[in-house]
């Protein structure tokens, strides 16, 4: 087998192109550490770049440092030249030097591999053994692309949505990822309350009315979400051998109760104008809520448990 020498250059940053996949997964928190670091200790991983036949050059690895060095407005830099003959060699290259620095984001991981199988030459079999991983792994990350609304994943390109929020988005019904992510980029919500609201919603019992909350109005769902996990209302074992439907119409009743304590307090502060102007809805809630106090009388009635009995179970 040929070696091949590969050599650090100075190159012009001004003609290498951004490898809009790798910035994926860099965001600002990251180019601004990366900075300090360059500030005070000097360029400690040069970046590679790849020379296409076509004459193109093109980040290959490092682009937080390269993204780094060019708002410091760094004219020349040094950084390892590596020849590329074939178009898809530069992806496999970016896999294999992300997957050696441990530290991967898996959405960027995902549209490499998804692109290199997409040249037909390789297989999911193949991009196993030559990272080192097993075919159901690749599997789940190539899944992560398929299963990505496109809106969202141009929404991460652009850098207006965490691509670790990505992940987590990817696993909602996808007819409903990118009005979500809208709302999640702009209530400012971390990835950590996108992952508490998906698995929220995924669970088999999930009420549909909190499943309607937290796509229409995820920080209002968050918040409820956060008071069912400081108030416990169902010890563990009332919940054995209960039944999924029971489980669904308990939590919908306990969110409910929840929904109208908020309201009860936010209706004695309001003005009489703001409940003029909110007439409408007031009236169809009554109606709603009266309707919903007859099915509950016939209930009770055909159960045999009186009104009184159910208050003390409440409160």
């Amino acid at each position: 087998m040929n070696e091949v020498q590969n050599q650090i250059f100075r190159v012009d940053t001004t003609c290498i192109k951004d490898n809009q996949v790798l910035a994926m997964s860099v965001n600002r928190q990251d180019v601004e550490r990366c900075t300090r670091v360059i500030r005070q200790y000097g360029l400690l991983t040069p970046p590679v770049v790849g020379n296409f036949k076509d004459g193109t050059q093109l980040v290959i690895s490092g682009e937080c440092e390269f993204m780094a060095l060019k708002e410091m407005g760094v004219k020349k830099v040094d950084a390892v030249s590596v020849p590329i003959v074939e178009d898809e060699e530069g992806d496999k290259l970016s896999l294999l030097l992300s997957c050696l620095k441990k530290s991967p984001n898996a959405l960027s991981e995902a549209i490499l591999m998804a692109q290199m199988i997409k040249t037909g030459r390789y297989t999911q079999l193949q991009l196993a053994e030559m990272l080192g991983k097993s075919s159901s792994w690749v599997n789940k990350r190539i899944s992560l692309v398929t299963r990505l609304n496109p809106a969202v994943r141009e929404m991460v390109t652009m850098k207006q949505l965490c691509p670790h929020s990505a992940q987590e988005i990817s696993r909602l019904p996808q007819d409903v990822q990118h009005d979500f992510s809208t709302k999640i980029v702009s209530d400012g919500l971390p990835k950590s309350a996108v992952e508490t609201l998906v698995a929220a919603f995924n669970k088999e019992d999930c009420p549909s009315s909190l499943k309607e909350q937290i796509l229409e109005q995820p920080r209002h769902a968050l918040s409820k979400l956060e008071q069912a996990h400081q108030v416990k209302t169902v010890h563990d074992s009332d919940k054995k051998g209960q039944p999924v439907s029971s489980k669904i119409l308990r939590n919908d009743l306990v969110l409910l109760m929840r929904c109208i304590k908020d309201a009860e307090e936010q209706l004695g502060g309001l003005s009489q104008e703001a409940i003029s102007q909110l007439r409408g809805i007031v009236i169809s809630a009554r109606s709603a809520m009266l309707r919903f106090l007859s099915l509950l009388e016939i209930n009770l009635k055909s159960s045999e448990v009186s009104p009184g009995k159910l208050q003390e179970g409440v409160s």
